[in-house]
């Protein structure tokens, strides 16, 4: 694949601008001309972050119950093979009536605890198969977070290109006064002014192309996030009917 090292060259530069406007806007330079002042968006942005950390609690919780209830289906098991070989035992060396008493007791416990174990074998499969709506939901959130920082990514474009704008205007505006002191006015700083202003118009039409892309992510996090949260809600309504019908 060729490369075009003039449309790198400009890349690189638009990348050295962006982490300038990036810094500035973090470490409280001047106010950004162009910021995010969709409140609606910001409030959701903060509740899906301490939706994720409720996620991952939740899944946590929810290995730690899976575990407990197989361990515990594990043991009945255990434990109805352990009164099996009593039984066993039992009646195979049964002289009095009260032996063959104990080994039919031992049958009946050994026979309830195995299908104990397997109703909890069976429980824990519907159980897994509920609860694991957290860790799909919990995966889903990077899918949340590249959305918003496409978002983030898409605003610093446009920060930095109406910066780049203010600047170039006003050097031109300098220049302009500059000149206008002189009589007959500095060839060598007009022709500066009139190549600032054809970088102004190609700038302005990249603001404009940016402004666009911006805004069409913002329209697309919109529906995104208002049918996420519909699933979310419908998601989470059947999984916990069905972990309520399963206990």
């Amino acid at each position: 694949m060729l490369l075009n090292p003039a449309k790198g060259g400009r890349d690189l530069i638009r990348i050295f601008k962006e982490l300038k406007q990036s810094v500035t806007n973090d470490w409280g330079g001047a106010k950004p001309l162009f910021v995010e002042e969709d409140k609606e968006f910001l409030e959701k942005k903060e509740k899906l972050q301490d939706l994720e950390r409720e996620l991952s609690d939740a899944s946590q919780q929810a290995e730690i119950l899976v575990k407990a209830q197989q361990e515990l289906g594990e043991t009945m098991g255990e434990l109805g093979l352990a009164f099996i070989k009593l039984s066993k035992f039992e009646t195979e060396e049964a002289s009095f009536n009260a032996q063959r008493i104990r080994a039919a007791d031992a049958k009946r416990v050994a026979t309830a605890a195995v299908k104990a174990s397997r109703f909890f074998r069976e429980a824990n499969a519907q159980l897994v198969k509920h609860l694991d709506k957290l860790h799909e939901y919990l995966g889903l959130m990077q899918a949340v977070h590249t959305a918003f920082s496409d978002r983030s990514n898409a605003l610093l474009t446009v920060q930095t290109l109406v910066s780049d704008l203010s600047s170039m205007n006003a050097r031109a505006e300098k220049l302009a006064v500059a000149s206008s002191r002189i009589f007959g006015g500095d060839k060598t700083r007009n022709r500066k002014v009139e190549e600032l202003k054809d970088t102004i118009k190609v700038t302005e039409e990249a603001r404009d192309c940016a402004v666009k892309e911006y805004e069409r992510i913002k329209e697309n996090n919109k529906n995104e996030l208002e049918r996420f949260e519909q699933e979310r809600r419908d998601d989470f309504f059947n999984m916990l009917k069905g972990f309520v019908y399963n206990q």
